[in-house]
């Protein structure tokens, strides 16, 4: 002590004898580091939400308060209202989290976004792109998607039935055949893992069925079986050697009123991404996706088109043919009494090159806005707005483009490559079901609570109706579309 007390005398004396000038440059250069310590000293006492590497099942001694009120249900915290300094996981503004790094701070604070309630997860659209897991935490989903579409068929944003659709032409040819009923439906099973509390990996293995039923339109009148073998076209006027009938248009093959179908099932473009925590800071979070498709998908679904082909109708494919990168941002909050949740994201598919049968989809995006409210931690319901654009497809099967140039009709709108693409926009209903916690801590907790083997499980479940949509060309419209998820959180 009487070191330091001389020493600090010395300097006193030393800075005493320089002159004004001196002193003040010494003044100024001091000033920064100054200043420093001392906003370290009043953050590092201001800010008692936070503790740095905090083991799950460890209660620092100046926070035990705290933590055993965390042990209470999220939603019946009473948590105050938090200060400048709590909004903030690292130093005095948002940090860029570093992907291969944990977090800093125990998870299961009040100032972190929660992955414990009903809430966490997005409506079931997103198909699980819109939540990450913990550092090992495994999950694994099944998703089902079913959308129902028609039943009109769409010029643009104006809409018509199948008497409108028979009076459409391409390239001066009629629509020969038209849907009633169209439907896809995919299976998605799930995988997703933790690496690190910022980087989540997952797997996506989309299984589709796609089935269209379609009837004859009735163009020129109905050509009878063996109607060309039989002379019997002379009694009509012929184009391209094709018999004609009523206002010269080619004669339908079909009977009236026939139908015919389609089903193209298997498996869809297997996808795999990479969701980066990018923030987190005072319940809210940014998170990015990055990843990649893979072509194996079948782009070889056929029907014939009663002119001797068998076509390849576009939106019957079950999938690009091509690789295709995938981003996304999504951004999420929550309200300081964990009812309250909202989010957007932004969702983009990019296909690279044309495939092998010589075209190639535009680029689709998919964008969705979100706000939850949570009864419990068990349940929650949301309400969203979609928006969806879809790029047409850049060059043409050459099957389907022969079909378009030698029969005398158009076999269906789905083989004209102009005619694909376009937008929508609707609004969404959805609930989320959760068991809280994690199933990892039902078992440690099932010898003694047998209900607890059901944490970890979560069910979301969404219908969306559209409000707005616009086509390319002349195409089947879209109705409706419904989404449920099973999902294990470990």
């Amino acid at each position: 002590m009487t070191n330091t007390r001389r020493d600090a005398t010395d300097f006193r004396s030393f800075v005493c004898q320089r002159s004004p000038t001196f002193r003040s440059i010494l003044l100024v250069s001091l000033l920064p580091t100054l200043l420093t310590l001392s906003e370290k000293r009043a953050y590092a006492g201001s800010a008692p939400g936070f503790a740095p590497e905090i083991a799950a099942d460890e209660v620092p001694p100046s926070q035990s308060g705290q933590a055993q009120s965390l042990k209470k249900p999220l939603l019946s915290q009473n948590l105050p209202t938090s200060t400048a300094e709590e909004t903030v996981v690292e130093g005095k503004a948002p940090t860029v989290l570093a992907p291969w790094n944990n977090s800093r701070w125990s998870l299961d604070s009040p100032e972190i976004w929660s992955d414990k309630i009903a809430a966490s997860d997005a409506p079931a659209t997103l198909m699980g792109t819109g939540h990450m897991h913990r550092k090992y935490q495994p999950m694994v989903g099944f998703w089902w998607m079913y959308m129902n579409m028609g039943p009109n068929y769409y010029e643009g944003s104006n809409a018509m039935n199948l008497n409108g659709l028979g009076a459409v032409q391409y390239g001066g040819k009629p629509v020969a055949m038209g849907d009633l009923n169209m439907f896809m439906e995919q299976f998605m099973p799930m995988l997703m893992m933790g690496i690190t509390d910022n980087l989540t990996f997952m797997a996506m293995f989309p299984i589709w069925d796609k089935q269209m039923t379609m009837v004859g339109l009735p163009m020129g009148g109905y050509m009878p079986p063996g109607m060309m073998h039989h002379g019997m076209a002379m009694d009509h006027g012929m184009a391209m050697g094709y018999p004609t009938g009523k206002n010269g248009l080619p004669l339908q093959p079909m009977p009236p009123g026939s139908e015919m179908s389609m089903q193209a099932i298997g498996l869809g473009d297997i996808n795999f991404q990479a969701i980066w925590k990018v923030l987190d800071f005072h319940r809210n979070r940014l998170q990015m996706n990055y990843g990649f498709s893979v072509p194996t998908g079948s782009i070889d679904e056929t029907m014939p088109d009663m002119a001797g082909h068998n076509v390849y109708p576009y939106d019957m494919q079950l999938g690009l043919g091509v690789p295709a990168f995938i981003t996304a941002a999504t951004y999420l909050g929550q309200s300081e009494d964990r009812h309250w949740g909202w989010g957007v994201q932004g969702y983009a598919t990019i296909p690279v090159g044309r495939n092998s049968q010589g075209y190639a989809w535009g680029n689709s995006f998919l964008g969705n806005g979100w706000i939850s409210y949570s009864f419990t931690e068990a349940i929650s319901l949301n309400f969203s707005g979609l928006g969806s654009y879809q790029g047409g497809i850049h060059g043409a099967n050459p099957v389907n483009e022969l079909s378009l140039r030698t029969a005398p009709f158009v076999a269906m709108p789905d083989i004209v490559a102009s005619w694909t693409g376009g937008e929508w926009a609707g609004v969404g209903l959805g609930v989320n079901m959760r068991m809280p916690g994690f199933a990892s801590e039902g078992f440690q907790k099932i010898a003694t609570s047998p209900e607890s083997a059901l944490q970890g499980n979560f069910l979301t479940a969404q219908i969306v109706v559209p409000c707005y949509q616009s086509w390319n060309g002349v195409q089947y419209g879209m109705g409706w579309m419904a989404t449920v998820s099973w999902q294990w959180w470990y």
